[in-house]
C-alpha cells in the first residue's frame, strides 16, 4: 500500500508537470538547438556565434546600456574649479564615458577567459598555446584591474566634492 501511494505521488508531482521547470528548460534547450540545424538554404548559426551574441548582450546590460538609453546621461560633467570630469561622483549614476569604458572592460574579461579556454585546445603548438594563455590572462587581469580602478575613481570624485 505504501509503495502504491508513493508511486501515485511521484506520478502527479508538480516537478513532472508539463508547466514545470524541467519543461521550460527543455523548451529553451530545443530552441537553442534549433539554431544549429540547417535551414532551407543550408545556413546554420554556430553555437560559438550564439555564445558571443549572449556575451555582447550581457556586456551591454552590465555596462549600463539600458541606463544610457533611458536616462540619456551626459558625456562629461563640469567639475570643481572649472575643470571637466568624465566620472560621475555619485555611485548611483554614471556618464556615457563610464558606461563605454565599463562595457569595454567587461568584454575584455570575457575575451580573456575565452582566449585562455581556447589555449587549452591547441595540442601541437606549445608556443602558440602559451602565448594565447598569457594573452588571455592579461586581458582578464586588465579588465578586472580597470573595473576596480573605475570604482576607485568614482570614490575619489565623490570625496573631492
Amino acid at each position: 500500500m505504501k509503495s502504491h501511494i508513493s508511486r501515485m505521488l511521484l506520478r502527479y508531482s508538480p516537478e513532472r508537470e508539463e508547466t514545470g521547470i524541467s519543461s521550460i528548460t527543455s523548451r529553451v534547450r530545443r530552441f537553442i538547438d534549433s539554431f544549429g540545424r540547417k535551414r532551407k538554404h543550408g545556413q546554420t548559426i554556430s553555437m560559438t556565434a550564439i555564445a558571443w551574441i549572449i556575451v555582447v548582450f550581457v556586456t551591454f546590460i552590465a555596462g549600463g546600456g539600458i541606463y544610457d538609453i533611458l536616462d540619456n546621461p551626459l558625456t562629461i560633467l563640469p567639475g570643481p574649479g572649472g575643470r571637466w570630469i568624465s566620472v560621475h561622483p555619485y555611485m548611483s549614476e554614471q556618464t556615457l564615458n563610464e558606461s563605454i569604458v565599463s562595457m569595454l572592460l567587461t568584454f575584455s574579461m570575457f575575451a580573456g577567459v575565452y582566449m585562455s579556454y581556447r589555449s587549452t585546445k591547441v595540442a601541437f603548438d606549445q608556443k602558440k598555446a602559451n602565448m594565447m594563455l598569457m594573452l588571455g590572462i592579461a586581458l582578464t587581469v586588465i579588465g578586472l584591474a580597470g573595473s576596480q580602478y573605475l570604482i576607485v575613481l568614482k570614490r575619489m570624485a565623490a570625496s573631492s566634492l
